[in-house]
């Protein structure tokens, strides 16, 4: 248990940081904790979670365990190694597993130099030109050209006999899937280009897959360069695939929480799911830890995710509970004529399925642990969703108190500029329990 005084000199440091514009991340640089290894959709900003973690780093024992239950690209796992926390992550997509693993290995810098050569002669050597892969609408999604390329790419990392490189190589092959399809990365869904732009377009996608390997490359030690720099100790990771809503997988306890959950269901919200879906056609099954068939539909994984899916036998005994739970809600969902209710259904299951989760955090989490959430209200029929009073609710509901709170601007320029998400959220609310 922190004493009075280094209560207070916290407080101190995070009004600083509040005061500071430091939690805007305006000045955030793109190399940054390895964002640019592959652009997973409404990724964290590292320098907002840094300046908070490296404050609470000045006042926790070196021993304490950190938690991200949601740790989507995994910005809030690097950010606690880097200031020598070590870190439990997990998610319930596959691919910000694989993500995440492959940007908290520890990589020697020389041996991934070695296995972009490996990787070049043996997709320049490879003279088959046979499809790896075959799904029902794979020439809707890939030219003729592009799959030639991508199963020369695809062939060359399964024979990486490291593992971690392996997962490093996928991801950059994933960055290269994202640019070099025939998917629009103007919104987080999938959309198809328009025939007249597919007509004029044409991307070199095995030397984009090259520059991608020297840039992430560049940017792995970049990152360790400045770890170095700090000269003090470096967390470690264990990042699993987890459905948090079920359950933590890990034995351990945790005295340090700091993630950012969804903001609503992923169907309505942010498709993280649609996102990884032509990636992950891609990538070898043996290096993809997930226990269901994620290549099911396109929506597969987001229907996973919470609020996926509308349980309507146990729906009103879901919306009952969270009245009892959280004013908040009780006031947002009254606040909605009766004949508009029916539309918020899946607002309901996703707050729902959130709370669950909720029970399973707090219960691996130690008595005096530190909870930062970072949340932000959505609208949904033009009205806003209030997430942040919701979630204070909750948390007050099982014992823990608002310790600190910030909102932060978003910037408008780091989402596609299609996606309904940037249209809707301008701040997010940073809150931290205890």
């Amino acid at each position: 248990m922190l004493s009075r005084i280094a209560i207070d000199r916290l407080l101190n440091q995070l009004e600083m940081i509040k005061s500071n514009g430091v939690l805007d991340g305006d000045n955030a640089d793109r190399k940054e904790n390895l964002h640019r290894l592959f652009m997973y959709p409404a990724m964290m900003v590292p320098a907002t979670q840094s300046a908070i973690i490296e404050a609470f780093s000045h006042e926790l024992s070196s021993d304490i365990h950190a938690i991200d239950p949601f740790m989507g690209s995994g910005t809030a796992p690097l950010s606690c190694m880097e200031f020598g926390f070590d870190v439990y992550g997990q998610d319930i997509n596959p691919f910000a597993v694989l993500l995440s693993q492959a940007k908290t290995a520890n990589y020697e810098i020389a041996q991934l130099y070695d296995s972009y050569e490996r990787v070049k002669k043996h997709i320049e050597d490879d003279a088959n030109n046979a499809v790896e892969i075959s799904f029902n609408t794979i020439d809707k999604w890939f030219t003729k050209e592009a799959q030639l390329c991508f199963s020369r790419i695809r062939r060359a990392i399964i024979d990486e006999p490291n593992d971690d490189i392996r997962k490093f190589l996928w991801v950059l092959m994933s960055e290269a899937v994202r640019t070099g399809s025939n998917d629009r990365t103007s919104t987080f869904k999938l959309h198809q280009r328009s025939q007249e732009e597919l007509e004029r377009r044409h991307v070199n996608v095995i030397q984009e897959f090259y520059d991608l390997i020297l840039q992430g490359i560049s940017d792995f030690k970049y990152f360790q360069d400045k770890i170095h720099e700090k000269n003090c100790r470096y967390g470690n990771a264990t990042i699993k695939w987890g459905n948090t809503q079920k359950g933590i997988d890990s034995a351990q306890r945790f005295g340090l929480l700091v993630s950012s959950p969804p903001y609503g269901d992923n169907h309505t919200t942010v498709t993280y799911g649609q996102t990884s879906y032509l990636p992950l056609q891609w990538i070898a099954p043996k290096d993809i830890d997930c226990p269901y068939d994620y290549l099911k539909t396109t929506q597969e994984i987001d229907r996973q995710s919470l609020g996926g899916s509308i349980n309507r036998k146990a729906l009103s005994g879901q919306r009952d509970r969270l009245i009892e739970k959280s004013k908040s809600f009780e006031d947002f969902y009254f606040s909605i004529p009766e004949q508009d209710r029916e539309r918020y259904n899946k607002t309901i299951s996703f707050i729902a399925d959130f709370d669950e989760s909720l029970d399973s955090i707090t219960s691996v989490m130690d008595k005096d642990a530190f909870y930062i959430w970072t949340i932000g209200n959505r609208t949904v029929g033009g009205r806003e969703i209030p997430n942040a009073r919701i979630l204070i609710d909750l948390m007050q509901y099982r014992g823990f108190d608002l310790f600190f709170s910030a909102d932060r601007q978003i910037s408008n320029k780091t989402q596609p500029k299609k996606n309904n998400f940037s249209k809707t959220m301008d701040k997010e609310d940073i809150l931290i329990f205890h």
